[in-house]
């Protein structure tokens, strides 16, 4: 068998190939790949008629992982929370990891609070979910206080659940600042990410334990 330097290119592609399957890395194997595609291309061109369909699809094929190496190597990258972000994180959010927890934030909205402001009218039904970082939330049935949420506590998730008209207020005591969820784009983001949905519900269930223990200790 007479073998022509230019073949030894398509062997060493396929012997790259077959390394790519061998890894367990994810990002390995992209660039194993990558090195295949690209180095059975020059083969493809000294041909004395161009193979102009394979050397489109390696060319193709190499977009593909170069991009896909692009995000495993964005994903990588340490990631890094605004004060307010780092707060929250810390308030309860401990077992997201920090990625998940950086979507979660994006899909809500901060804002500041002066005291008196709303976060939940008695009488309506919630529209959004809330969480305080900074300033005590009273929580008002005709006109008097039954609880009191410190930041971290999370309001208007059992309203979310069953869609009931709130039986209380939710009023800041003082200046605070709290992030919120509109509740459509909460549950199209928890839709799209059925794993953080998981890890939320513990969260949320042990939510609703520490408010029940504070309301049993604030009425002993």
């Amino acid at each position: 068998m007479n073998i022509q330097p230019i073949d030894l290119l398509v062997h060493f592609g396929n012997v790259l190939l077959l390394i790519s399957y061998s890894v367990r890395s994810m990002l390995l194997l992209r660039w194993f790949a990558v090195a295949s595609a690209l180095t059975v291309v020059p083969y493809y061109l000294v041909q004395p008629s161009v193979l102009w369909p394979p050397v489109f699809w390696a060319l193709v094929f190499t977009a593909i992982n170069v991009y896909q190496i692009a995000r495993l190597y964005a994903e990588r990258r340490p990631v890094v929370f605004s004060p307010d972000e780092q707060k929250l994180y810390d308030l309860g959010f401990q077992a997201l990891r920090p990625r998940e927890f950086l979507s979660l934030v994006l899909v809500g909205q901060w804002r500041d609070a002066q005291r008196g402001d709303r976060v939940l009218a008695e009488g309506d039904r919630a529209q959004v979910v809330a969480i305080a970082i900074a300033g005590d939330v009273e929580m008002q049935r005709r006109g008097g206080t039954v609880a009191i949420l410190k930041p971290g506590q999370i309001i208007g998730t059992a309203l979310a659940l069953t869609e009931s008209p709130s039986p209380v207020s939710a009023v800041f005591a003082d200046t605070g600042r709290y992030i919120e969820w509109p509740l459509s784009q909460l549950r199209i983001f928890l839709d799209r990410n059925p794993g953080l949905r998981i890890t939320l519900q513990r969260h949320v269930n042990q939510d609703l334990a520490k408010k029940l223990e504070s309301a049993v200790t604030q009425r002993s």
